[in-house]
C-alpha cells in the first residue's frame, strides 16, 4: 500500500476514489436501519402531567370538654291556623283596636308666594315718605365718632309692609339693631308683576352721620 492505494490480489485500489461511494452507502445504510427500527417500536401515547399532591392528614383527638357538648333541639315548628268553631272565637282572639292618644296632626304648611329680586319686577316699590324713620343714633357710637352706612336687604311684602330684614354690610353690632329697628318701621308701595302685587327682595343704605 502506497499513498492512500491498496493493492488486493494484483489489483491496485485508490482508497481516495472510494471515499464518496462509501460515504453515500453508509448513509444509506443508516438510513434503512431507522426505518426498520422505526416500524418495529410499538407506538406510545404521551400521557398529561399530573401534578402529585401530598397531604397529611393527621387525627386529631377532641378534649373531653367538647364530647360531653349535646346538640341543641331543633326550634318549634310553626303552628299551623286552625279553624275558628264560631265567631265568638274569632271576636275573642281579634285584636283590640289601636288608638294613638296625644298625636296631634299637623297643619299643612301654607304656600308661600313667589320671591323676586328688585330688577325683576315691572313696577318697582318705592319707599313712602310719611313712613320714614330715622334710626336711633347711640350716644356711645356719637362719643365714638362712628359714621358710616349700613346696608341692608328688606322683604317688602304685598301690602308694602317688611316681612325680613338681613344685614349684608355691617358698620358695628349696635349701630346694625338701632338700623333694623327703623327699617322694620318703614312702609313701601308694594312692587307689581304682570298687574299682580308680588314680595320682593330690597337693598337699602342707612346712614349714620355726625352733625358738624
Amino acid at each position: 500500500m502506497s499513498n492512500g492505494a491498496g493493492e488486493i490480489r494484483g489489483k491496485v485500489i485508490d482508497l481516495k476514489e472510494m471515499l464518496p461511494f462509501n460515504t453515500k452507502l453508509s448513509f444509506v445504510v443508516a438510513l434503512i436501519a431507522i426505518i426498520i427500527a422505526c416500524l418495529f417500536i410499538p407506538e406510545t401515547e404521551p400521557k398529561p402531567y399530573e401534578r402529585k399532591v401530598e397531604s397529611d392528614v393527621r387525627a386529631v383527638e377532641l378534649p373531653p370538654q367538647l364530647k360531653q357538648l349535646e346538640e341543641p333541639p331543633p326550634p318549634p315548628k310553626p303552628k299551623m291556623p286552625i279553624e275558628a268553631e264560631s265567631e265568638e272565637d274569632v271576636e275573642a282572639s281579634t285584636i283590640d283596636e289601636t288608638i294613638f292618644d296625644g298625636i296631634e296632626k299637623q297643619p299643612p304648611q301654607p304656600k308661600t308666594e313667589e320671591v323676586y329680586e328688585f330688577w325683576k319686577v315691572e313696577v318697582k316699590p318705592k319707599l313712602l315718605k310719611n313712613s320714614y324713620v330715622e334710626p336711633n343714633y347711640p350716644e356711645f357710637a356719637r362719643k365714638a365718632e362712628i359714621e358710616g352706612q349700613v346696608f341692608l336687604r328688606l322683604l317688602v311684602d304685598t301690602t308694602g309692609g317688611i316681612a325680613d330684614v338681613k344685614v349684608i354690610k355691617s358698620l358695628n353690632e349696635l349701630l346694625d339693631v338701632e338700623a333694623i329697628k327703623a327699617a322694620r318701621q318703614w312702609r313701601f308701595s308694594p312692587a307689581r308683576q304682570r298687574d299682580k302685587a308680588v314680595r320682593v327682595w330690597v337693598e337699602v343704605p342707612v346712614r349714620f352721620q355726625l352733625d358738624k
